[in-house]
């Protein structure tokens, strides 16, 4: 029965994990689009009928929704709502699953990592390593590693570990999250950074 409970549990939580998040957002996508046409229904008659092969009162939609989502990002990064985004951040958006991986990701990609998810290297009493990525440093010299796993990265281990067994790596969170999503493929590339760690 292990390879019956096995495969099952790949297949919860592929759901989990990859399809409810997309359907989610695909969701909440098509429900803006079609509140943004009713919106802008009045100026139907003004309109070409088609552009780019689509409706152009769809195409008028999406453009609208992405010029608001624009300036929301922009007056995100206004004081006014710091002191509100992390609160937002930590008791609604955590809950959708993988989000704090998939923001880590995203602020690599745009330069905006801010130091606080590093990629580190543990090191074992038997001399074996793991890669990881080091989420919050605690007074007591203890860090939170996370070690993501395939195929997602979604998912993983948890686990406390004293800064003395962390070897910190030059790499990006969003790098070594390539490298799981790819079961390790692409880990010989750290070879040198790891040589000039120890």
């Amino acid at each position: 029965m292990k390879w019956y409970s096995s495969i099952l549990h790949r297949i919860l939580k592929g759901i989990v994990l990859f399809l409810l998040p997309v359907m989610v957002i695909v969701f909440l996508m098509k429900k803006a689009v079609e509140l943004v046409r009713e919106l802008i229904e009045p100026l139907r008659s003004l309109l070409p009928g088609k552009i780019l092969g689509i409706g152009m009162l769809t195409f008028l939609a999406i453009a609208v929704i992405l010029l608001i989502c624009y300036f929301a990002g922009w007056r995100a990064e206004k004081k006014n709502l710091k002191s509100f985004l992390p609160f937002f951040e930590e008791n609604i958006l955590v809950f959708i699953p993988g989000y704090s991986l998939l923001k880590s990701t995203a602020n690599d990609a745009i330069g905006d990592s801010g130091g606080d998810w590093n990629p580190v290297l543990v090191i074992d009493e038997n001399g074996d390593r793991k890669f990881g990525i080091a989420v919050e440093e605690h007074p007591d010299g203890y860090s939170t590693v996370f070690f993501p796993e395939p195929p997602d990265a979604k998912s993983g281990e948890m686990k406390l570990i004293h800064a003395s067994k962390l070897k910190r790596l030059n790499i990006s969170a969003s790098k070594l999250v390539t490298i799981v999503r790819k079961y390790g493929h692409g880990s010989i590339s750290l070879s040198d950074n790891l040589d000039a760690k120890e």
